[in-house]
């Protein structure tokens, strides 16, 4: 299995080359998208399968506190991007129905459990407009019913439609999170330190925890087809770059750019991964100028590695590049909204509105 993280990003990110992407992969598919809405149909019927699936994979009584915890935060909603990456990844590279509902329905309980482990790591007391797990029950039932999800992807998984993609479904599982847990722990170890953080160091913490959750859906999808070595590549590559972007947006949703800037250099603030303290423009001090500078430069990343994956999704087949158009665009109007703020604030300096 190809890892999901290159020591190319560390190396040196820069967008992609024309030539990355040049041409069509076999089973890229340039015809007319006739069959679009048809598909987004086919998924939406086969999520309702999903949901079943996710709900029945839990395995123990819904009575006890774990379960009924997991249940309730399924219950919150959430937009199913991941299981919908699946299913579509599975159609476009010729997975059966009952590999590509296995493969939606165990990513997106990788995806949940994520959420409800984040939540109780970050203090975070609400999720999709209601309580998150720790806080309704506790922090320990939390973690319970987070690994509880845990389990039921890798149950999940074995409803495949065959002995090898069963397999090959769980590995894969098992690749992924592992990758996310161990990235995670670069983040959440030592907070309040204060030593500086390479290049190399930023992107390898911050696609280690971000990228596997988006590669595993489009990759559990599709090996129950038949995707090329270098379909597979593209894949990965796409993912790392769509992590990279969202982590640092994500970041910059943290930031109240109207608080003073020695607030966001304080480690107890931001830890020393987040993508504001990597991005800070260390060079005029805690100033407003400096506030806005680290916006940008953190914006600059955000965009290129955006448009880096906007690059790489016109090799996709068709169906499929229009489903992650959902992702790309909604990423690219929360890069605008940040660039908007940088603006408004780049005129208020301009006219001496902040001293």
């Amino acid at each position: 299995m190809a890892p999901a993280i290159s020591n190319r990003h560390a190396a040196n990110f820069q967008p992609a080359h024309d030539n990355e992407t040049s041409g069509s992969l076999p089973g890229h598919d340039s015809g007319p998208l006739e069959h679009l809405e048809a598909t987004r149909q086919q998924i939406d019927e086969e999520l309702i399968l999903v949901k079943g699936l996710m709900r029945e994979s839990l395995g123990a009584p819904e009575s006890w506190p774990a379960v009924a915890a997991g249940l309730y935060h399924l219950d919150t909603g959430g937009s199913y991007l991941r299981a919908r990456f699946a299913l579509m990844s599975g159609i476009a590279y010729g997975a059966t129905l009952a590999h590509r509902t296995a493969a939606a329905a165990a990513t997106e309980l990788v995806h949940n459990a994520s959420l409800i482990h984040d939540d109780i790591c970050d203090g975070d007391t609400s999720r999709r407009g209601y309580p998150c797990v720790w806080q309704r029950d506790n922090p320990a039932v939390a973690l319970c019913s987070g690994d509880l999800l845990l389990t039921a992807a890798f149950r999940v998984a074995l409803k495949s439609d065959c002995a090898d993609h069963c397999l090959s479904l769980v590995t894969l599982l098992t690749d992924r999170i592992s990758q996310v847990v161990a990235g995670q722990s670069i983040e959440v170890a030592n907070p309040c330190s204060e030593e500086s953080v390479t290049l190399n160091n930023y992107l390898e913490a911050t696609l280690a925890k971000t990228s596997p959750l988006i590669a595993l859906p489009l990759e559990a999808g599709a090996i129950g087809g038949k995707p090329s070595d270098a379909q597979h590549a593209l894949l990965l590559r796409f993912a790392e770059a769509i992590g990279l972007s969202y982590q640092i947006i994500d970041d910059l949703d943290d930031v109240d750019v109207n608080v003073d800037a020695s607030h966001h250099h304080d480690s107890r603030t931001h830890h020393r991964y987040h993508a504001w303290s990597w991005h800070w423009s260390r060079r005029k001090g805690h100033t407003p100028f400096a506030l806005r500078d680290t916006m940008q430069r953190a914006l600059n990343h955000a965009d290129a590695a955006l448009t880096r994956a906007e690059r790489l999704k016109a090799a996709f087949p068709t169906l499929l590049a229009h489903v992650l158009n959902d992702i790309i665009d909604s990423l690219r109007q929360r890069l605008k909204a940040h660039q908007a703020t940088v603006r408004t604030l780049s005129c208020d300096l301009h006219q001496g509105a902040i001293s």
